[in-house]
């Protein structure tokens, strides 16, 4: 059985944190406006160091997900 990779990736089913500037890529912003999402209360930063600082996948998610709806490609 030929097993087949999905075109996209799927929401996270499991939490994880993600450095800042990987959720940016996902998100298609620079590190700059993925903290300028999170001082606007968009997203959630979490401290995982004295200097280090991540996103939960399910924060990016749930940012991605009001983008496409916003622009209403979901119903």
């Amino acid at each position: 059985v030929n097993h087949v990779e999905p075109l996209y990736s799927p929401p996270a089913t499991v939490a994880a944190l993600e450095k800042v500037p990987h959720a940016a890529r996902r998100m298609g912003v620079s590190v700059s406006q993925a903290y300028r999402e999170v001082k606007a209360g968009r997203l959630l930063l979490v401290k995982i160091g004295e200097r280090a600082s991540a996103i939960p996948s399910t924060s990016v998610d749930a940012w991605i997900q009001s983008k496409i709806f916003a622009a209403g490609g979901a119903k």
